[in-house]
């Protein structure tokens, strides 16, 4: 390795320490005053998720205060098994409420903190968070206007997933979970959002993952997580065989008449990344009608938050983003795949005008190709 691919490592993670040196005696004190933690996360939480809720959970009561995790009930009682089991384990340790058990017990001088998600209507709470007498985001997605307003955020661009950022947290607090279970979580959690190391891996990346193995984490255990049973293969291949290549730039998927879960949406998207292209978008339908959405890009150079916010109101960042479900009221499945080709047209064409002004979607000013 040349010194300056050396120096730019080391500053990676010099950059990445100094933030959470920066940040977490903020969030011990905040941790401390409060009279009760409430801790929630996206709906439909991912690996990434869900092993972000135990660490921050596991260092609230390394404060002894014990937290409760707050789920929309629907969206947890419809947990695919994986993810249920993970959650299984995170009940021996901490308390589940739904919203409804939040606001017929609520706590003055509470503290919410959100893993993983920055966006106000991405989470449980939505109307809610004037609740709390203060509120802590930790997550690596992209701000927008829709981010939850607090002044109490670390929100990092330059790291793998929340549950990197959540492992090296843990360590700053001397934290050291007697089950390491909560160890391979949080491996689970960084291989998702690396896609098991084949993207958005940085220098702290590779570090985290050895340091995660030496304590405990299971390598093998977090490698089940992303196997797929031959049905669930073909599958997903007969979505992929849906793709529409916009001039070698984006791979675009409108789905079939097959239902399909988020994450098998985002295993097409992470697949097509295979080809030549600068981003892939895939929009299947879910098992409420409506079509859920996966963007995902190599390069970074496609502002895949902002397309995924026109489109939807969505975010993420410029490797992977995603919007809320899309309803569309057509009579046939033609249709309805018509309809959304040409609200990704608009958007990727740069025919999208907002209110104000026209938007932009590839990050680096560009002639259409």
């Amino acid at each position: 390795m040349s010194n300056e691919a050396e120096n730019k490592n080391h500053n990676q993670i010099e950059s990445l320490h100094k933030k959470l040196n920066s940040f977490k005696d903020r969030l011990a004190f905040l941790i401390n005053d409060c009279n009760q933690v409430y801790l929630t996360t996206n709906l439909s939480p991912d690996y990434d998720a869900i092993a972000s809720l135990g660490a921050i959970g596991l260092i609230c009561k390394k404060f002894k205060k014990a937290p409760y995790i707050i789920v929309d009930q629907k969206d947890f009682d419809n947990l695919p098994n994986d993810r249920a089991d993970m959650f299984e384990k995170l009940k021996e340790k901490f308390v589940v409420i739904n919203k409804e058990d939040f606001e017929n017990n609520k706590v003055e001088n509470s503290l919410l903190i959100a893993v993983d998600v920055n966006k106000t209507f991405m989470t449980p709470m939505k109307n809610n968070y004037k609740d709390f007498e203060n509120i802590v985001i930790i997550d690596h997605h992209t701000e927008d206007e829709n981010t939850i307003k607090t002044k109490n955020k670390l929100i990092m661009k330059d790291v793998s997933s929340c549950s990197e950022m959540l492992f090296w947290l843990i360590k700053k607090y001397k934290v050291k979970p007697s089950d390491p279970i909560y160890y391979t979580y949080l491996l689970t959690g960084i291989e998702l959002d690396t896609n098991e190391g084949k993207k958005n891996v940085y220098p702290s990346t590779d570090l985290c993952r050895s340091e995660l193995k030496t304590r405990g984490a299971n390598d093998l255990v977090a490698a089940s997580y992303f196997s797929l049973d031959f049905e669930q293969d073909r599958k997903v291949h007969r979505l992929i065989d849906e793709t529409v290549w916009k001039n070698f730039r984006y791979g675009i998927i409108v789905g079939n008449n097959e239902e399909y879960t988020k994450e098998e949406i985002a295993k097409a998207a992470d697949y097509l990344l295979k080809y030549t292209c600068e981003a892939a978008i895939v929009c299947a339908k879910n098992k409420d009608g409506s079509y859920d959405v996966s963007a995902r890009s190599n390069r970074g150079n496609v502002d895949l938050p902002r397309l995924m916010q026109l489109l939807n109101g969505g975010g993420g960042n410029f490797n992977s983003a995603s919007c809320a479900p899309i309803f569309i009221d057509a009579d046939t499945l033609d249709k309805e795949k018509e309809e959304i080709y040409k609200k990704l047209d608009d958007i990727i064409y740069h025919r999208y005008t907002g209110k104000k002004k026209r938007y932009r979607v590839v990050r680096k000013k560009k002639k259409d190709e």
